[in-house]
């Protein structure tokens, strides 16, 4: 769960940092309150496309960092970097942005690349805007919902740890 976004030189926010709650979270406001900005904030921190534009005028540099809890320690994208949440099951992702268009950036202070990024991203947050449903036509989320729905989770815990072990002695006779 999201529960913290640091903003810094982002279009017209010089710094900002909201707060999410547990549970369903609405960002509101009338048009030019801002809320674009928040999601494209929030785009670059999950690895999205970004334009130097982004960057506020007169800065050199942006910078976004979102603080998740409750991160499950198989999340996919995870392992494949050598990244684990915290004993807490907290994940801090960063990105900073600069105007020659170089990228840093980092989860939980280890270097990552922006396709790294971009694939723990995709795990950790749905932004939902209207017409917007390309989650639920993503074949690769599919059986996750069905996992969800049958909540089979200790079944498919024990397959996985099965399936990994079955995959390890494969190795060893080769």
């Amino acid at each position: 769960m999201l529960s913290l976004l640091h903003i810094e030189n982002i279009a017209v926010i010089e710094q900002a940092d909201i707060s999410f709650d547990a549970g369903f979270n609405v960002l509101t406001g009338e048009t030019g309150a801002g809320k674009s900005i928040v999601i494209d904030a929030m785009n670059a921190v999950l690895g999205g496309r970004t334009s130097r534009d982004l960057i506020r005028t007169g800065t050199t540099k942006a910078f976004v960092s979102a603080a998740f809890s409750a991160v499950p320690s198989d999340l996919p994208g995870l392992e494949e970097c050598g990244i684990a949440p915290d004993e807490n099951g907290e994940l801090l992702v960063q990105r900073e942005l600069t105007a020659d268009g170089k990228n840093l950036c980092r989860a939980n202070g280890r270097p990552i690349t922006v396709a790294q990024l971009r694939r723990i991203g995709s795990e950790l947050l749905n932004i939902h805007g209207q017409h917007d449903n390309q989650a639920l036509l993503n074949p690769e989320k599919h059986c996750g919902y069905i996992d969800a729905l049958a909540d089979n989770g200790e079944l498919k815990d024990s397959y996985y740890s099965e399936f990994k072990n079955i995959n390890r002695i494969r190795k060893e006779l080769q």
